[in-house]
């Protein structure tokens, strides 16, 4: 990857040299060097540090004004958004603002909103501790706790070597910076997508790994409001599909 420029945010070059039609977009506690495995052969890429991650600066509006700054700050070649878990809602909510803008959209582990006001209480109050752990605590403390959800159980099976790297690359983040992107980006902050992407006239793809129950019943959920969606499970993956399988990943964008 190659540093390339995009107003107010990080960013790096992945794939071929060119025009970017690919926006990589990664979870929470991850950058760019997430997006490794995209092939250096590969179609164009935009690899963007989300804000509060990397070489990024903090949010500085709302979860509607961070969404129209991004938007307003992509190249005008990028027509494929490709998000995991965070970097998945925040594709969704681009989709929900622009739905002409983009052509596809490859949408991996993520969630499409929250509808119930008592879930979305349930979770801005879940979102609080976890800011509380960062700023009382700092990020080695935080990523401990983290790290220890049942969301990522199935990365136990992982070589030692990935975990390593994954877990060096959340230590990198500053505690501020990640307590600053929950309190703009959390899911209790996101506008629900879910009618915004039954209209969606696009091309959409949902990968979820099987292991990953929560995020396959959202899948499902959703390809029965918009059942022209094609779902992608993969066997033996959990929640991470660009940790746990990336390469199978790769391959369901490039068939396209």
């Amino acid at each position: 990857m190659s540093s390339t420029e995009m107003p107010g945010y990080a960013a790096e070059q992945a794939g071929r040299p060119g025009a970017a039609r690919y926006l990589l977009l990664h979870g929470f506690t991850g950058d760019h060097r997430d997006w490794r495995p995209w092939p250096a052969a590969g179609a164009p890429a935009l690899a963007v540090d989300l804000p509060g991650h990397g070489r990024s600066p903090d949010p500085v509006g709302d979860y509607g004004d961070e969404i129209a700054r991004l938007l307003s700050a992509l190249p005008p070649s990028i027509d494929h958004l490709i998000g995991y878990s965070l970097g998945g809602r925040l594709a969704l909510s681009l989709l929900a603002a622009a739905p002409h803008r983009f052509a596809a959209a490859t949408i991996v582990s993520a969630h499409p909103g929250l509808e119930k006001p008592a879930e979305r209480a349930a979770r801005a109050a879940a979102d609080r501790r976890w800011i509380r752990l960062l700023r009382n605590q700092g990020i080695a403390a935080f990523v401990d706790v983290w790290e220890g959800q049942p969301l990522f159980a199935s990365q136990r099976a992982l070589p030692l070597s990935a975990r390593r790297r994954q877990r060096a690359g959340r230590l990198s983040q500053r505690a501020e910076g990640l307590a600053r992107n929950l309190e703009c980006f959390g899911l209790a902050q996101m506008p629900s997508t879910w009618s915004a992407l039954a209209a969606y006239p696009g091309r959409l793809e949902w990968v979820v790994g099987e292991r990953d129950d929560k995020f396959v019943s959202l899948a499902l959920a959703l390809r029965r409001r918009r059942p022209r969606t094609v779902l992608h499970r993969l066997p033996g993956v959990g929640h991470n599909i660009l940790l746990e399988a990336p390469e199978r990943l790769i391959e369901i964008v490039s068939a396209h």
